[in-house]
Parts: C-alpha cells; structure tokens; sequence
C-alpha cells in the first residue's frame, strides 16, 4: 500500500470512528480524535482529562515509516500513553487498548522507538539518536460512563471500522503475562507470551504435554523479565529447554532490517544484557552487537543455535554465564545477574516468532532459582 493510499484507508476510520462516537454517545463520559506524528519531540495533548478509575480504550489506525525501505512500524510497537506530565509510561499492546485510569490527569500520547527513554515517567534519554521517521497515528480517545466491557459493546456495534471489535474480543479475552514475569517497561505491553498448562484436554493418556511459557510474535515484538538478585561467579549458569517451531527471519539477525530473533537472555547490574539467540544463518559461537540505537550499548547477542533442522524438536541448553560474558562483552565483569529474559522481535520484517520454553534454572555454587515452568 503506498502512503496516500494508507492515508485514504486512515480518513476512512477517522470518519467511521466520529460517526460511532455520535451514534454511541450515550455510553462515553468524554471522547476525542487526536493525531500523533512519529517520533515527535515531545508528548501530544490526548484531547480528555482523566479522573481515577475511569475506564478508558484507545483505538489507533496508522503506522510510522521509516527511512529503511519496506520497514515500518503500527501502534503495538511505536505508540505508547501516559496521564499527567510523571507517567508512568504504558505502550499499546496492540492496534487498540484499554486501562483504568490509576491517577488523574491529562491524557498524553507518543510516537517513539522503545530505546528512546531515559525513565518510567516518559523522559527521552540524552544519548538517544533522534532519527527521522515519517507518518502518524489517528487515535480514538474514549472514555467510558460504566466498565470497558459494556462500552465497547455498544460502541462495537456502530463501528464501521472494525477496531472497537477487535478491541472487544481482546479485552476480554486477554494474554495474560506468565506467572512471576513482567514485561520490560522500556519495551512495553505486548501479547507475545502466556503460560500453558500441563494436562492440556485431549490429548491421548501418556501425552500430556508439560506445562510451559509459549511465545506466539506476529510481526511485532516483545520482552518479558523475570527478576532475580544473584551473584555471578565462575559456577554460575543458565538452563533451559526450548522448542522453537518458526524463526522470526530467514536470513542473518545481525543487522538492522533484519533484525527480527527468538532469544533468552541475561541482564546484569552494570546495564548489560547477554542473549542466547536461535539464529536462521548464523554460526554456532558468532557474537555480535546489537545493531537498534541505545541497544547497541546495552546488548549482545551469542548465537547458540543455528537453522531449521531442530526445528519442533525440545532442545535442552546449559551455559556458563561469566565464560561467556568475558566472551562476548569482556571487561571488567559484572557482581550479580538481575533478570532473565525472554525475547521476541518480528517487527522487522512482519513475520512470525513461534516458541515454548520450560525448565528455566539460573544458579551455581553460590545458590540459585528455579524459574519454571
């Protein structure tokens, strides 16, 4: 689709949705239609005040393009809101979303790389490379008189443009994160990961699967943590099994069109973090940095991993975490590990990430915990 094109669709929405908002009035408190420019300097006005506990949905049509051809990015990568000039910052899950309101405010709206911020409360971090990118978002602000729910029931059934009932079906049919993880604030929301249960029904007597965090990306993105607060020494490693069914790219991870991988990962106490990547083509033992803005300081990846061979199959993985932190980083070592993290990217080149992870166990020596599933 070129851009006017894209822009003729989006004006159709903008209509459908100011259409919706008149013929649904009775069930919204406030509303509003605002534009949000990509990678705007600053926040935008969202167009309403918000009280505490207010139920809220947002509805965004657009995508921001950037200057790699054929790359761009929609709401669920790119578009995040916060309340008041403090945060905390939020992403959209999704082309859509829907919150309470946890403090009273302004609504604040965003277009930004998830690199860009220097803190929780939406400040843009220093160092961060103020790209060019073009486009916009078209967001439907709504405001609710009772729960989400019942609002975007009746909004839905006078929406033209399909959004308020996608949002319908995920509202209340959410991916919850898996038990004791949390996603990474930098990176945001994301429906990426949930937890499987063991005994799944159906299944033949003798072959219930054990249970497990699947990892479904589609073209998007997103970073779960778990964390934890332990020394890092010479015993100290990392194991998990994994069965990785689709990788996210065909072709070599280490650049930034193609960027889009299913890793495990490290963080530790100095800022870095160390991934454990199933790579398409790269070889076993390559080590290379990340190659995203901000993350190019943080991140390294290792390959462990590499084709389609395994593919489907249950794959057990042990590591040496300090050995291949002097590896790949070197320098001065870090004291303690403070997370382990799962990572998925698609967004690069729209395809699908298709994982399950079980048996997460990091320690050594000195102690350590078992993750899970």
């Amino acid at each position: 689709m070129t851009g006017e094109e894209c822009e003729q669709d989006r004006e159709a929405v903008r209509i459908q949705w100011r259409e919706a908002i008149g013929a649904a009035g009775s069930c919204l408190l406030r509303s509003a239609v605002v534009e949000v420019p990509a990678n705007s300097s600053g926040w935008v006005d969202g167009g309403v005040d918000l009280n505490i506990g207010e139920a809220v949905t947002l509805l965004a049509a657009g995508k921001v393009l950037t200057q790699l051809p054929g790359i761009g990015f929609g709401a669920n990568m790119f578009l995040w809101h916060r309340i008041g000039t403090d945060g905390p910052i939020a992403k959209f899950p999704a082309s859509t979303q829907s919150f309470e309101a946890r403090q009273a405010g302004r609504l604040m709206l965003v277009a930004q790389f998830p690199g860009a911020w220097l803190d929780q409360a939406g400040g843009l971090a220093p160092d961060w490379p103020r790209q060019a990118a073009g486009g916009s978002f078209t967001v439907a602000v709504l405001v609710w008189k009772d729960r989400a729910e019942d609002g975007l029931a009746l909004f839905a059934a006078k929406d033209r443009s399909g959004y308020a009932a996608a949002e319908f079906a995920r509202f209340t049919d959410p991916v919850q994160a898996p038990k004791g993880w949390q996603h990474l604030w930098r990176v945001g929301e994301s429906g990426v990961y949930k937890d499987v249960p063991g005994n799944v029904q159906g299944r033949a007597p003798g072959t219930a699967a054990a249970p497990r965090i699947a990892c479904r990306c589609r073209g998007g993105g997103g970073i779960l943590k778990y964390p934890v607060d332990l020394p890092l020494d010479g015993s100290t490693r990392l194991s998990w099994l994994w069965r990785v069914i689709e990788l996210p790219s065909q072709v070599a991870e280490d650049s930034l069109p193609t960027h889009d991988y299913l890793s495990i990962a490290v963080e530790f106490d100095n800022g870095q973090d160390l991934t454990y990547l199933w790579s398409a083509a790269l070889a076993v033992g390559m080590v290379f940095r990340c190659p995203l803005p901000w993350w190019d300081k943080h991140e390294t990846h290792q390959v462990i991993r590499c084709g389609t061979a395994e593919l489907g199959q249950w794959r057990r993985e042990d590591q040496p975490v300090l050995a291949d932190y002097a590896k790949a980083i070197g320098g001065t070592p870090p004291a303690r590990i403070v997370g382990v993290w799962l990572i998925a990217v698609a967004a690069f080149q729209g395809g699908r990430g298709d994982c399950e992870y079980r048996e997460i166990r990091l320690g050594g020596g000195a102690g350590g915990i078992d993750i899970g599933p």
